[in-house]
């Protein structure tokens, strides 16, 4: 095998028929790039395999390629020309169970990919899939599912023609462990006690890892319960909930640190019992859901998290379920009560811009840095900057999504 060549033999040396490839790079140029804390007009992003390279001006940016070109004739460039878009980073979406038609309980590949490609269509570049309340073996079965269309290690390593597509990395599991009263749509007989074997279980046999736990922090064993989580690194969600001022600071003091779609199946502010909802809006540690369909929450509602928390603890979820991306309104049970939302993340975004009249760079942390800072992914999601995923959004002046890459592959 021949030795292979030094930097200062590449530019006589004939070109090598064996060894590693020609390195791919691919600009993105826009009229204007977010990243988001700030703005580049005319900008471009330069990518290397499925991370950010560079970002700037384009001019210096092609620039820098030409100067690498002259270096090394091992070298593709491909040049995706989206001026008059905004680029941004790629929306992270930490609650979602469904779109498309479809719901990951469905427990099939198919469905995934059908949930998975609705959500990344509209902008969504990273998701965790949320599970209901079920039997256990139905748990596992969505598990499974998910396991088999998650690329194994990191994106890049999908086989040669698979198609791009958001990042999952981990799991949110809303419940079995919930207040039967506080249970929204999740169904009543499955409703069951703390049992860290069921999580071991999961953790044993998925491939994917769980992130997040949602449970009410006033049932029995539920400290101990909390901590267990903790320690395997999952974040332990306050939600579906009835529980007081005093039980919530009790599970804040256990290790829960967020609150799944707040004000939304949870006690209650009330000025003599704060209820869940006030322990959370006062915990300056614990970051909070809000939905922004215009269904579970009042833009009032919003307003107020967002003035009591600290900015970077409040995160923007869609709760999607199967009309998401198909349809305008959310489903309801039997009895009226709301079952998850017909939202993608561009709309709640596009929402809080038309409720409140804020530029989209002052909303775009809502699904973008905070929920990466959430999950102890700031150092590779959240912006748009140098070793950064290369997970973009491209979108038009209404905010229409018009282009998404994720890993730096565009998505068909």
């Amino acid at each position: 095998m021949p030795k292979p060549q030094t930097e200062k033999t590449k530019k006589s040396a004939p070109r090598p028929s064996i060894g590693r490839p020609p390195a791919p790079f691919t600009v993105i140029r826009a009229g204007t790039i977010l990243t988001p804390e700030t703005s580049i007009p005319d900008g471009a992003i330069l990518v290397r395999g499925q991370r950010i390279a560079a970002l700037g001006p384009y001019p210096r940016i092609m620039a820098a390629v030409r100067r690498h070109h002259d270096r090394s004739r091992r070298f593709i460039l491909e040049v995706h020309d989206h001026r008059g878009l905004i680029a941004a980073p790629g929306f992270i979406d930490v609650h979602q169970h469904g779109g498309g038609g479809a719901d990951y309980m469905d427990g099939t590949p198919d469905a995934v990919r059908t949930v998975v490609r609705t959500h990344t269509q509209a902008g969504t570049t990273t998701i965790i899939p949320t599970l209901m309340t079920a039997p256990r073996e139905a748990i596992l079965k969505a598990v499974a599912a998910i396991d088999a269309v998650r690329p194994r290690g990191r994106r890049g390593s999908k086989p040669a023609g698979q198609p791009a597509g958001a990042d999952i990395p981990g799991l949110h599991l809303e419940g079995p462990f919930l207040a039967r009263d506080k249970r929204g749509a999740q169904p009543a007989k499955h409703v069951r006690p703390f049992a860290a074997d069921e999580i071991r279980a999961i953790l044993k046999t998925s491939k994917t890892p769980v992130r997040i736990v949602t449970l009410a922090p006033e049932l029995p064993g539920a400290a101990a319960f909390i901590r267990f989580l903790t320690g395997k690194g999952i974040i332990a969600a306050a939600g579906h909930s009835a529980a007081g001022f005093e039980e919530a600071l009790h599970g804040f003091e256990a290790g829960i640190s967020h609150g799944t779609h707040l004000f939304n199946a949870m006690s209650g502010f009330g000025h003599r019992e704060p209820g869940l909802a006030g322990a959370l809006l006062l915990n300056d540690e614990a970051s909070v859901e809000l939905i922004a369909d215009g269904y579970h929450l009042h833009p009032a509602a919003i307003f107020l998290t967002l003035a009591a928390k600290p900015p970077e603890k409040v995160l923007l979820v869609t709760d999607a379920t199967r009309p998401a991306g198909v349809g305008k309104t959310p489903l309801r049970t039997k009895d009226g009560k709301l079952f998850g939302s017909a939202l993608t993340l561009i709309q709640a975004v596009r929402n809080v811009i038309a409720w409140s009249g804020w530029p989209l760079a002052d909303v775009l942390p809502l699904v973008t840095t905070n929920p990466a800072r959430f999950l102890g992914l700031d150092r590779r999601k959240g912006r748009l900057a140098p070793g950064f995923d290369a997970d973009v959004v491209l979108l038009d002046a209404s905010l229409g999504v018009r282009a998404v890459y994720c890993g730096g592959r565009r998505v068909e």
